[in-house]
């Protein structure tokens, strides 16, 4: 169910509200682990989090030097904790959801990205011909429009018995990714939205437009139990969530 929202919205434009309500997941046992320049969603049977959710309002990502990756075990994380050395076991890419360089000059917001909470493992191939493409298309979204917010996270298959795991069987392997931008033109919400394969590319997806890679919102909360916008802001999306329920009906 929706969320509904104070009437604040009826007095200031929505661009000037800097507080988006985190997503809520529908997944049993789920919980949100809140760092100082991100959040993120995490849930039971999973090993790596559902959701990571970033504003880049006012960073600066020409500041940042990158550092050596020094992984960091989150004692946070209920049940299944991965530390440095699962990583010896891993062929898989090593991803932050919440990048590195999106922690600007800042050395608090650059540490925490190095949470082992903060990662999730896809196909290298592609990671480096659609993931990076994608991220930095929302990168230049983020930085151009006014109070944006990025979204991302893994979509596993919906019945448990088809879904795979590494690690001892405690962390599961997602069949896509999602990428989000929520950002704001005037006073009117708008997204972009990605779903990309966990598998290696094919020779069409390695060089097409990443527009192939759109997907409707709706589309995605129905796919991962997740209510990523709360009401006001959903509002905004009507035409696209009809879309979505002419294609269930039909």
């Amino acid at each position: 169910m929706k969320r509904f929202v104070f009437m604040l919205f009826m007095v200031a434009p929505l661009f000037a509200q800097k507080n988006i309500e985190p997503p809520i997941s529908s997944a049993p046992n789920s919980y949100v682990i809140e760092n100082p320049a991100y959040k993120l969603g995490y849930a039971a049977n999973y090993g790596i989090p559902i959701w990571e959710m970033h504003n880049l309002e006012g960073t600066d990502l020409q500041k940042y030097i990158y550092s050596k990756e020094e992984w960091i075990t989150d004692n946070r994380v209920k049940g299944y904790r991965l530390t440095p050395k699962d990583f010896d076991s891993i062929k898989l890419e090593i991803v932050q959801l919440f990048p590195q360089e999106h922690a600007g000059d800042n050395k608090e917001f650059k540490n925490s990205s190095f949470l082992i909470s903060n990662l999730i493992f896809m196909n290298k191939q592609v990671k480096e011909s659609v993931w990076d493409k994608i991220t930095n298309s929302l990168n230049v979204i983020a930085t151009q429009k006014k109070n944006a917010y990025l979204y991302a996270g893994p979509i596993f298959e919906k019945d448990s018995l088809k879904l795979k795991y590494i690690l001892n069987n405690k962390v599961a392997i997602p069949s896509y990714f999602y990428r989000i931008a929520l950002y704001f033109d005037g006073d009117k919400a708008a997204y972009k939205c990605y779903r990309i394969p966990n598998r290696i590319p094919t020779d069409y997806e390695r060089i097409c437009d990443i527009s192939e890679f759109e997907y409707n919102i709706y589309q995605l909360e129905a796919d991962t139990g997740i209510d990523f916008f709360d009401r006001e802001i959903d509002s905004n999306f009507r035409q696209d969530k009809m879309k979505f329920l002419e294609k269930q009906v039909h």
